[in-house]
């Protein structure tokens, strides 16, 4: 059983990475919903927590951002495979250009806090 979730969600990334997911379902489902389930632990943990286990909080931050690069690419390429509304498709890429931009930025203060 455990096998075959992790297969079917591997499987799941690749489609969405390589953008043959509908749009709806790569930015709802894995850029919304996936990155804010995947970003709670970093909102509820505090500095002296991350100081005691800085290893894992490294690795948790590592898949963090594998995960969140893998859900842009995708809704990128969904994006524009994307053939009802053409709006829809730019504002998907604008969301994502805007939220990476957002994310390097609170990277750089995350690192700062943390690792200085």
């Amino acid at each position: 059983m455990g096998e075959k979730l992790i297969t079917k969600f591997e499987e799941n990334l690749i489609h969405l990475f390589a953008g043959n997911l509908p749009l709806y379902k790569s930015y709802w489902l894995y850029y919304v919903f996936g990155n804010f389930v995947i970003s709670v632990p970093l909102l509820m943990i505090s500095k002296s927590f991350i100081g005691s286990y800085i290893f894992s909080f490294s690795l948790y931050l590592l898949i963090n951002l594998s995960y969140y690069c893998i859900s842009c690419v995708g809704v990128w390429r969904s994006s524009h495979s994307y053939k009802k509304n053409k709006i829809l498709a730019f504002l998907a890429r604008l969301i994502v250009v805007l939220g990476i931009s957002t994310t390097l930025f609170e990277l750089k203060n995350i690192l700062e806090i943390i690792y200085y």
